[in-house]
């Protein structure tokens, strides 16, 4: 099933769209940084400049991408389900391996594909900060407060690539559970319309609360601080992972009654 899947991708245009859409996304604040650095002279830290790190004036590239992503995932791949059902496949193939590992397999694929699309994309923008502003040493004036902060931000412009590695895997496994989510409402509503809404939905409200989901993804904050990460990864966690959970339990007994 994951090979059908996969074929399936790299055979419909609009799921490769929205794969380079995610790749190419990062890369305009590549471009909207190059223009403030022109404009003002300061070349940025490559650190600073990487896309999680939300430098650029209005964030617009983190906005479209952040808070859109399990559209973009739903579009590419992890609607897949309703595909099924529509083409009567979803029988077939249930007849054949059995609907526990049917619905286990297109949460887990769409897990899969997503968290592998945000972490190349993610590390093929460091690779271009790295690249593009090698030598560069403005940050924001974010060291001019070291002093004064709090230990985790210490580590950070102490260890800056390790700790932009960390924040990519977060980012990653947090796209991989965005696009398993968008797969349990794809095997549960089996319609575009519902499933593309109840999606968009949780995510976004996780994105727009008072503590939003978007603050663990952005490194060399004043937030960046266990007192703050800690209830907003055990309380995202908690959805992301239990709605698919719940998906997995109804569509598994719904199928046995």
């Amino acid at each position: 099933m994951l090979q059908s899947h996969s074929y399936r991708i790299l055979h419909n245009k609009l799921s490769l769209v929205c794969l380079l859409l995610i790749l190419f996304i990062p890369c305009v604040e590549i471009i909207q940084l190059l223009m403030t650095q022109i404009h003002f002279g300061d070349k940025w830290d490559p650190a600073f400049a990487f896309f999680l790190t939300g430098s650029s004036r209005g964030h617009g590239a983190q906005i479209v991408l952040i808070w859109f992503l399990p559209i973009y995932f739903l579009i590419a791949f992890s609607d897949d389900a309703i595909l099924d059902y529509k083409l009567g496949y979803r029988n077939v193939v249930v007849n054949k391996i059995g609907i526990k590992k049917y619905c286990a397999e297109k949460i887990l694929s769409s897990f899969l594909f997503s968290f592998i699309t945000m972490l190349c994309s993610l590390l093929l923008n460091m690779i271009l900060t790295k690249i593009i502003f090698n030598h560069g040493t403005y940050d924001k004036g974010v060291s001019d407060f070291v002093e004064s902060s709090h230990s985790l931000l210490h580590y950070e412009l102490a260890h800056p690539y390790i700790t932009l590695v960390f924040f990519t895997l977060i980012c990653s496994i947090y796209a991989g559970l965005a696009g398993a989510l968008g797969a349990s409402f794809s095997l549960l509503f089996k319609d575009k319309k519902y499933a593309y809404a109840a999606t968009f939905f949780v995510w976004f409200m996780l994105i727009l609360r008072r503590q939003s989901l978007a603050f663990i993804f952005q490194p060399f904050t004043e937030y960046n601080n266990m007192h703050t990460l800690l209830p907003i990864l055990v309380s995202t966690l908690a959805v992301l992972v239990v709605i698919p959970i719940i998906v997995f339990i109804v569509e598994v007994k719904f199928h046995e009654v």
